[in-house]
């Protein structure tokens, strides 16, 4: 075993141990260092193998905090925007913006919390192939951004946060669900009513582990494919 695993493995313990509580930091890297007796380097290969699975957020300046894993529940790879997903299908895909909303309160199952989250709420209804296959509801925090412009949505949200407006986007947090359709599923994709939905619900964060977005996702289950939990590549 090479001297990162083994860094590794006894972090990872005390994860799992519950040792370290989500929030909490772990020890610094100058600290592993003397604990273990080895280079800068290796401590950073293990904490940076510690994030890319998704348990921990290295902080600039500030260290690596400990991940709230209790809904993970997906492996950790590229975070993609829709537009990137569909180029890269080669897929026939567009949008429809059908909301844009301001100070719109974020639905508590969504935030977990019961404090107050202002958005500008996005509904889009994405279309592949000439067949309306998802609605996606986007509640942008209106504490980052506070107003998001009809091209932006329209085109994407990603490379507006990215391109224009300069942010990081680190990861996001997914929680995939299977449900029956609602009111809106019937009248905006045209499913019939026993039509089930495949509903993620995630949470993005900036590199500053700010809150981005709340999103709820909701695609016919007789077109779903695949989702995951994934980190915004670097």
């Amino acid at each position: 075993m090479e001297k990162y695993q083994k860094i590794y493995s006894d972090l990872l313990k005390a994860l799992q141990d519950n040792v370290y509580q989500p929030g909490d930091y772990l020890p610094s890297d100058g600290q592993l260092v003397i604990r273990y007796q080895v280079s800068r380097e290796t401590v950073r290969k293990a904490v940076k193998t510690l994030a890319n699975d998704g348990y921990v957020q290295r902080l600039p300046g500030r260290g690596s905090v400990v991940l709230d894993r209790k809904h993970f529940v997906f492996p950790v790879s590229t975070l993609e925007s829709y537009r990137e997903m569909v180029a890269q299908a080669h897929l026939d895909a567009s949008n429809d913006v059908i909301v844009i909303k301001q100070n719109v309160p974020v639905p508590e199952k969504l935030t977990g919390s019961d404090s107050p989250v202002l958005s500008t709420l996005v509904v889009r209804r994405r279309w592949v192939d000439g067949e309306e296959m998802v609605l996606d509801y986007d509640y942008i925090n209106q504490a980052v951004i506070d107003h998001v412009p009809h091209t932006a949505a329209k085109n994407s949200l990603f490379d507006y946060f990215e391109n224009q407006l300069g942010l990081q986007i680190d990861y996001a947090v997914k929680r995939m669900t299977v449900e029956k359709g609602n009111v809106e599923d019937r009248q905006l994709l045209h499913v019939d009513e026993g039509m089930s939905m495949v509903v993620i619900r995630s949470e993005t964060r900036l590199s500053d582990n700010r809150i981005l977005s709340y999103t709820e996702s909701r695609h016919r289950a007789d077109r779903f494919t695949s989702v995951e939990f994934a980190r915004r590549h670097k």
